[in-house]
């Protein structure tokens, strides 16, 4: 014969997308009843609440055992071996404790997309948003960390808007408003309990002037843990390609060569000139001296009458 347990359940009112039942019952009687507790993870869990923890840790054999009662095998396993039932608590504890460092979502990007071709010193423009809740993990951000934010765009200008609902009315806080290539949100702007929020970013800028194509990061998002390492699995990046156009070279227009007729007409010489040398005049010399003249002429009649005195 089937037993049947009385059943009930915590009247807190809780978010049902974050509400977690949990079977217990008294293990050391089969017969106790079984409670069902709402157990919101970081509420109770996540934030510690010791009783809860032990609670679990007592009661979960008997929960389990519930749990699978319509499966024989899985029934008979449980009720023999007492390392299933460690191994079944320590899996559970594990789920229940451990829970991620921060929770939140990037989500709406509006910015080129990967690998998209950007023209250089084009005008660029990219959104996101950022969903922030703590009812998974107790709060939503861990206050020692740091959300930081960079681009690689010349003149980068952000706007960052956390808005959460009060009262049922959206209420806008702007966190950042700055030119800068980076933007770092601290966690005490970021971190808080029992709340859900989202966090808008609107980035504008223009693309480097390169001198060739090259890669640029249009976003890096990054959570960074007090020693500014990245926290495993919260890096977002969004990349492009900046295109150079290569200039085309422009061609010379070539002329056909013109025929030109060339008419060559020697240049007459000129004769040398020559000075001519003035032509001297003629003058009139005297004869030899008329006392030499008589010499001679009375030597050769000397001369004559000695040889004709000879013959």
């Amino acid at each position: 014969m089937r037993r049947t347990f009385p059943y009930a359940t915590s009247r807190r009112k809780m978010n049902p997308r974050t509400r977690m039942v949990v079977a217990i019952g008294m293990h050391s009687h089969p017969c106790a009843p079984v409670r069902l507790i709402n157990v919101r993870q970081g509420d109770g869990m996540a934030a510690g609440r010791l009783w809860e923890i032990i609670a679990i840790a007592r009661y979960t054999p008997s929960g389990l055992t519930i749990i699978f009662k319509g499966f024989p095998v899985v029934e008979k396993r449980m009720n023999d071996s007492t390392v299933f039932f460690r191994f079944a608590l320590a899996a559970l504890a594990f789920l229940l404790v451990v829970t991620p460092v921060s929770a939140w979502t990037f989500a709406g990007w509006t910015g080129p997309s990967e690998g998209a071709e950007l023209q250089p010193g084009s005008q660029l423009s990219a959104g996101y948003s950022m969903s922030f809740g703590s009812f998974d993990t107790g709060k939503t951000f861990d206050s020692d960390n740091s959300l930081v934010m960079y681009t690689d765009l010349a003149n980068p200008h952000w706007v960052v808007i956390r808005t959460e609902e009060v009262n049922e009315e959206p209420l806008a806080t702007r966190l950042a408003d700055r030119q800068s290539a980076q933007v770092r949100l601290d966690g005490w702007d970021l971190s808080f309990s029992r709340k859900q929020f989202v966090v808008d970013v609107a980035l504008t800028g223009t693309v480097p002037d390169y001198d060739q194509t090259g890669e640029i990061v249009v976003l890096r998002l990054q959570e960074l843990d007090p020693e500014a390492k990245t926290v495993y699995g919260k890096l977002m990046k969004k990349t492009a390609m900046v295109v150079v156009p290569t200039p085309v070279p422009t061609a010379v227009p070539t002329t056909a060569p013109e025929e030109v007729d060339l008419e060559i007409t020697p240049v007459p010489t000129e004769n040398p000139v020559t000075k001519a040398s003035p032509a001297k005049k003629q003058t009139y010399a005297p004869g030899p001296d008329p006392l030499l003249v008589c010499t001679l002429l009375a030597g050769g009649i000397i001369i004559a009458g000695i040889f004709r005195h000879r013959h």
